[in-house]
């Protein structure tokens, strides 16, 4: 299949910063992705004898995304498909197997180049494009379906991110997108013991400032992957704004392994499975979220 490109993709409608200093901190962005993932994620999966191999982090949690993302995008060899974000490609190939065609794009050249590497990777299926994904080059509505999975609080503008999957998915075409959550339940309930305990231990102590849900925190642009973090609320109003149909909210477990009782509870499949029961239960008591939109 040829992929059409199209030169005057659309700009992002809201300009939060200069231009300057968007290319400094798109720089820094680019920097750190070629420095740290330059051989898989590490905690999730590493590469063996050409194959992403799930580490005992990750087996349960890969496991459960992929099951979903699968049910919810409802793949099927008629469709055209893009995955915005897509890494190392380990939801990409798996999918790209039942479309007619499929791309994955990423602005990291190393993770592409890793992927094109797999034993798996099969270029008749998909093509692996290294692009801003802020400014997708492809002409609007040329996908029949798109997954965007734990890309938006990576980048500097995920509302531009956001429009773009809009404009180049299809009327009526399904687009699935996976966040981590961090203003959850449990979040909340943490944040207030501490500020208790501040208060009585330490009250000359200002507390850190925290960053508004969805809000880009800049302190954080090339020192950590997560530069932005959402709620519930917050994500699925977001998808609304920017012209997607909510049609359903998937909770999903812990994911961070430099949480101490993640790294305990995470490769032990009782605790993996009773935490996912309690996140499909309610989204808010989870730390991750898959949603299944409908491009209007």
């Amino acid at each position: 299949m040829t992929i059409e490109l199209n030169s005057t993709a659309e700009q992002s409608a809201a300009k939060k910063m200069d231009a300057q200093t968007k290319r400094a901190l798109q720089a820094k962005l680019r920097q750190f992705y070629e420095r740290e993932l330059t051989d898989g994620q590490r905690a999730y999966f590493n590469v063996r004898d050409g194959n992403l191999i799930p580490t005992r982090m990750g087996k349960h949690w890969l496991a459960e995304h992929q099951r979903v993302f699968a049910e919810l995008l409802k793949l099927s060899a008629r469709d055209v498909f893009l995955d915005v974000g897509c890494g190392e490609g380990y939801y990409t190939m798996p999918l790209a197997q039942t479309t007619r065609f499929s791309v994955g794009a990423d602005v990291s050249s190393s993770v592409l180049q890793l992927m094109q590497s797999l034993r798996v990777y099969d270029a008749q299926k998909l093509a692996a494009c290294v692009m801003d994904v802020e400014k997708l080059p492809f002409a609007s509505q040329m996908f029949d379906k798109a997954l965007c999975s734990h890309l938006l609080e990576h980048v500097l503008d995920d509302r531009a991110v956001v429009s773009e999957i809009q404009r180049v998915v299809k009327p009526n075409g399904i687009a699935v997108f996976a966040i981590p959550l961090k203003y959850t339940t449990p979040y909340r309930a943490l944040r207030g013991a501490e500020n208790i305990a501040r208060k009585i231990f330490r009250p000359h102590k200002k507390p850190a400032p925290v960053a508004s849900p969805g809000e880009l925190d800049v302190r954080l642009v090339g020192k950590q992957a997560h530069i932005r973090h959402y709620s519930v609320s917050v994500f699925t109003k977001m998808l609304d704004e920017m012209g997607f149909t909510v049609k359903r909210v998937v909770g999903m477990w812990f994911h961070d392994p430099r949480h101490w009782l993640v790294y305990q509870t995470q490769p032990r499949a009782f605790f993996y499975n009773l935490g996912t029961r309690i996140a499909k239960l309610d989204a808010n008591l989870g730390a991750g979220l898959v949603v299944q939109t409908i491009r209007r």
